[in-house]
């Protein structure tokens, strides 16, 4: 059953030219027919995999740019973004996206400081470069979806991340995926939010999406917005106020209310449901 769950994603990556998020992630619960429930996560690794080389090869001739935010910190735009920070000791990489970047000769143009990488959560667009470090940072709920070669060492909530001159908070943020973080700096008052603070649709379908995980969790991160003044996140506008939080908040309760007209669309020889809130949205099964 496994043998054919991975001939059967690998012929429909082969096949299909992907060229955004929405048409590389709905292969991912394809993979539910073809198994029980133990072989769903390993499963989807395998998928993610194979879409990261699909949709770098589709991305291929669109170089991704390193944008200065401010003093000792940027952000490569690769489609999902990652940010980097150069402190006084090390340098911090959060995500490596599809991984077609080098990352180390980018961030050799501006240090030569050794590089930690953290992972805000473990979807295929944020841990597509690991391999070119062999170990990274994260929460121990998404190592299940990091490839077995890489080192993982574990982030908890409240655990602090300091470089010298930059000292992030980590927030335990479930919903997105079981092991979604954001990093907080609070002297700087900004935070990094991966995949979960944005106008969306953040994805919010599959077996790691939890509704009621995710509107505590962002509950639990309001509570944190006077120390915020911009929030950056990996797709979509780059800054949002912390207003943002609060928006997360209420179209996520619209939205398990019943009040959100869904859109449908054919993807991947299924229906995928938009739903617009009135100023966040969500892909959900």
């Amino acid at each position: 059953m496994f043998r054919k769950s991975v001939i059967f994603i690998t012929q429909v990556c082969k096949s299909v030219a992907f060229t955004n998020l929405d048409s590389a992630f709905s292969v991912l619960p394809l993979t539910r027919c073809f198994m029980g429930e133990k072989m769903k996560k390993i499963t989807s690794l395998i998928a993610g995999l194979l879409l990261t080389s699909t949709v770098c090869t589709a991305q291929e001739n669109n170089e991704p740019k390193t944008i200065k935010i401010d003093e000792n910190f940027y952000c490569i735009d690769d489609s999902s973004r990652q940010f980097f920070f150069i402190g006084t000791e090390k340098v911090l990489l959060v995500d490596t996206g599809f991984g077609r970047i080098d990352f180390t000769a980018r961030i050799r143009e501006y240090s030569e400081l050794p590089i930690e990488v953290v992972l805000t959560h473990g979807h295929v667009d944020h841990i597509g470069g690991l391999k070119q470090f062999g170990e990274c940072f994260a929460n121990e709920r998404d190592f299940s979806m990091i490839p077995e070669d890489i080192k993982k060492k574990p982030l908890k909530d409240g655990d602090k991340i300091d470089i010298g001159n930059f000292v992030f908070e980590v927030i335990e943020i479930p919903g997105h995926t079981e092991g979604s973080i954001v990093l907080l700096e609070k002297n700087k008052k900004f935070l990094i939010a991966g995949d979960s603070v944005q106008e969306g649709p953040i994805f919010m379908f599959g077996d790691v999406s939890k509704f009621d995980s995710y509107i505590a969790s962002m509950e639990k991160l309001n509570n944190f917005k006077k120390n915020i003044k911009k929030i950056y996140s990996a797709h979509n506008t780059l800054s949002y106020g912390p207003e943002y939080i609060k928006y997360c908040i209420d179209d996520a309760k619209l939205f398990k209310a019943g009040k959100i007209v869904p859109e449908e669309s054919e993807s991947m020889g299924r229906k995928r449901k938009t739903y617009k809130g009135k100023h966040v949205a969500f892909f959900a099964d």
